[in-house]
């Protein structure tokens, strides 16, 4: 067993330690299970992929069909990709962030401020700088992978030759996603905890959400400015 998985594994005990810690603090699934799937899912994917992308499975020089493709592209910047660690440990680390016994999300920890920013600022940044390495490397491999005539060629193509505004759009929806998800969840433990924000794990509010709005832009300019200095 490798080192990205053994560092994998460890990270998703951390997880599931962290939302065992919530739901016995807090008693409500939103605290706890939503992460929980989410972080097994990013950690877990290289595992999923050996089972359902076998070692024989290897990157040919002319797929057959588009399926084959993507299996070889995912075998690529997934499965057999030691850096992919690299790409989910902030989201990971940011939950775990989230512990009773450390959270940075609310009380002390969570008013510290530099330039402006709080220390969530750190796993939102850096997920945001993890998702956009992720994206703009797949993007590369599927374009030289995905035969011409495939009909995603054109859309590879321009995500390839446009590797921050393609992966500026990818982190741009999953931003909204994630900022309208806090909202709801904050939104429904107020409810069951009677408006009281003391005793509610998820904190939301629109100065925080421009904050991570913030931070997500400051990763995603850290990894394209990365990328092309490595370029």
């Amino acid at each position: 067993m490798k080192f990205p998985d053994l560092a994998r594994y460890a990270l998703w005990l951390g997880v599931a330690e962290t939302a065992l810690e919530n739901r016995h603090e807090y008693h409500m699934t939103t605290t706890w299970l939503p992460h929980l799937l989410t972080n097994t899912l990013s950690l877990l994917l290289p595992d999923v992929f050996r089972v359902f992308l076998p070692a024989r499975t290897t990157v040919k020089t002319q797929p057959a069909d588009d399926i084959d493709a993507l299996a070889q592209t995912l075998t690529t910047v997934v499965r057999d990709n030691d850096q992919y660690v690299s790409y989910v440990t902030p989201l990971a680390v940011g939950y775990i962030l989230s512990h009773p016994r450390f959270n940075i999300y609310k009380g002390k920890l969570a008013e510290k401020r530099f330039a402006g920013l709080g220390l969530d600022a750190l796993p939102h940044g850096s997920t945001a700088f993890g998702l956009t390495a992720l994206v703009m490397e797949t993007a590369e491999q599927a374009y030289t992978t995905f035969p011409r005539q495939s009909v995603l060629h054109p859309l590879l193509k321009w995500s390839n030759d446009h590797p921050a505004l393609a992966s500026g759009i990818v982190l741009a929806a999953a931003t909204l996603f994630w900022e309208t998800g806090e909202y709801r969840i904050h939104l429904y433990e107020l409810e069951q905890r009677g408006g009281n924000p003391d005793q509610i794990n998820m904190q939301w509010s629109l100065d925080d959400t421009l904050r991570d709005c913030a931070a997500n832009t400051i990763g995603w300019l850290l990894a394209v400015l990365v990328r092309r200095l490595l370029s």
